[in-house]
């Protein structure tokens, strides 16, 4: 019995130093474990290596290992793309007043939006010819619902959207959790037989929904931040006895038609409980 009771606390103290490791490092490559050299395959081995430690099913229990797998996960997303790890290696670079290991990342505000919208852009260069696609042929079977008007409104908005994650740090960990709502579609998409064309095009339906939830929350949030905002400012004009003589101006970044039609479209792919209270908890903390 001690014997399991000493394996227990080994194992314990072995997960507890590899997530105060995670928590507490800034740089990437050290959240990893892993060189700035390191190839693809070794930043998978590593990533492979500590999440297996630090997956919150793992006994023993530490009440840190969720939080430590998904920053693992984070990490590991933006070093497992190409175009997101040469903008990070870039814009984290050490300058000539720094020492090697002052490198930054979630406390570099230039460094983590950069990594993301360079994520966003890919996603938009690559996958998201899908959603155009499934778009235009919307247009041609119903031009009354999905106008041509909607077809552009859609890809103008995750422009808009690349433009808030690279201004605003909020935005660009919010749009973070939507590209990972995506990805793990993509996943499921991408595990399915060649043949299985019934649940390929089930899925590739879910991948376009779930894609343009995101305009639709970015959309939400802007004009509910926008909302308390005026609703701030009349009520301190009033408080100095002034009728407030304008009105609301134009918020978010889809006009009622099109986000009626992206609501309609997306039906229930647009709920996600997580996601949801993310965008709430943050949209009430100043950006």
């Amino acid at each position: 019995m001690s014997g399991d009771n000493h394996r227990t606390q080994s194992a314990l103290e072995q997960k507890d130093d590899i997530i105060q490791r995670v928590l507490h490092e800034e740089d990437l490559y050290k959240i990893l474990g892993a060189s700035r050299s390191a190839t693809p395959a070794e930043l998978r081995r590593c990533y492979l290596e500590r999440s297996k430690i630090c997956h919150p099913d793992k006994p023993p229990f530490h009440e840190s290992s969720t939080s430590a797998f998904q920053r693992l996960g984070f990490a590991f997303e933006i070093l497992k793309s190409p175009s997101a790890r040469r903008t990070y290696d870039r814009a984290s670079k050490p300058s000539s007043t720094q020492l090697p290991d002052k490198t930054t990342f979630l406390g570099g505000e230039y460094t983590f939006r950069s990594a993301v919208e360079a994520i966003l852009h890919e996603f938009m260069t690559g996958d998201f010819v899908i959603v155009r696609r499934w778009l235009e042929s919307l247009h041609s079977q119903y031009p009354n619902l999905v106008s041509e008007e909607v077809v552009i409104n859609v890809e103008r908005s995750f422009i808009r959207i690349r433009e808030l994650v690279l201004t605003t740090r909020t935005y660009a960990l919010l749009i973070y959790i939507e590209l990972g709502r995506i990805h793990r579609v993509q996943k499921q998409l991408m595990g399915l037989g060649y043949l299985d064309v019934l649940g390929r095009a089930r899925l590739t339906i879910h991948l376009v929904r779930v894609t343009l939830a995101v305009p639709m929350r970015v959309d939400r949030a802007l004009k509910q931040r926008e909302e308390k905002a005026w609703r701030a400012k009349v009520a301190g004009l009033q408080a100095r006895g002034i009728t407030p003589t304008e009105t609301m101006g134009r918020a978010g970044i889809l006009n009622e038609r099109v986000s009626k039609v992206l609501e309609f479209i997306v039906g229930t792919a647009g709920k996600d409980e997580g996601a949801d209270e993310a965008w709430s908890t943050s949209m009430g903390k100043p950006s």
